[in-house]
């Protein structure tokens, strides 16, 4: 085994523990990372520098939890703080104090409860709440779709890096049906080069397995898309189809655009879209999530 495939192995084993140990519950669809950037670990002492202080920020929502799973609220800045509560997946209306504090490259904020209690939690599970006609119309959630149509066509890694949430990082899922692929913005830096192989999931209609690098297996798809007319829905998955597409209930508090490519004359059934789901951080737009939906017989 190369060294490369060793630390993508690596990666994905200390994302699996990570993500556990936030949420308190069992670990979400396997996430997957192909490059070489492993998360440090959440076990280290709690640090003693003080909190920085911000102005109180909301309302946010809880995101990336499984719908059989909950969002432990601690006492402290840390995974191996006491656990103060528990919030569900769905839980919205969540205000910050203002501070935040850095624990193993890990932000944490202190939230305040609706019961009027203080605790804190991972920001990664926490995403800013806007109203989808706010969302729709914001020009800055434009210009990132401009942005990232134009990463993608010119195979620009380090300015599609710079689009990705940096505290959510991008999953990308192949298909409506399969797991995602956790990239982080530092591991969009080369992606188009990277030629490790990744499993992306199994094709729905073939149920064959989706192996190999992004350019291989993901890029394609995308250019199928954003090289060719198409068309942007905000809060619209995709046209009817043969089947019910949904969003995932985790990824709910996402705002999302729908990058659509019609079926060509004759040959209707050949359309593909991918969904663009949108993280707010300090007040900024980000890519959050990319999902593949296509025609299934």
């Amino acid at each position: 085994m190369n060294r490369k495939a060793k630390i993508a192995i690596c990666s994905v084993g200390i994302t699996l523990w990570l993500v556990a140990c936030q949420t308190g519950g069992p670990p979400t669809p396997p996430v997957l990372t192909p490059t070489a950037s492993p998360l440090p670990p959440q076990q280290a002492p709690t640090p003693t520098a003080t909190p920085t202080a911000r102005a109180p920020q909301g309302p946010f929502a809880v995101v990336l939890v499984p719908p059989a799973d909950q969002l432990h609220v601690r006492a402290g800045p840390g995974a191996d703080q006491p656990i103060l509560a528990t919030l569900p997946p769905n839980a919205s209306g969540l205000f910050l104090t203002g501070k935040e504090q850095t624990v193993q490259g890990a932000r944490w904020v202190e939230v305040r409860l609706p019961d009027g209690r203080i605790g804190w939690v991972n920001a990664m599970f926490l995403t800013q709440e806007v109203p989808l006609q706010t969302f729709c119309a914001d020009p800055q959630v434009s210009a990132l779709l401009d942005r990232l149509e134009a990463a993608i066509r010119e195979r620009n890694g380090p300015a599609l890096a710079a689009l990705i949430s940096p505290i959510h990082g991008l999953r990308i899922h192949v298909s409506r049906l399969s797991d995602p692929v956790l990239i982080r913005p530092e591991q969009a830096a080369t992606l188009f080069t990277d030629e490790t192989p990744v499993h992306w999931g199994v094709h729905p209609a073939s149920a064959m397995e989706i192996i190999g690098s992004f350019r291989q297996a993901v890029l394609p798809d995308l250019l199928d898309v954003i090289e060719r007319p198409h068309e942007r829905h905000c809060g619209l998955l995709v046209p009817p189809v043969t089947y019910q597409p949904t969003w995932p209930e985790a990824y709910q508090a996402f705002p999302f655009y729908s990058l659509h490519r019609p079926g060509t004359p004759g040959n209707e059934l050949d359309w593909r879209t991918w969904v663009v789901g949108v993280a707010y951080v300090d007040g900024r737009p980000y890519v959050a999530v990319l999902m593949q939906f296509f025609w299934e017989p």
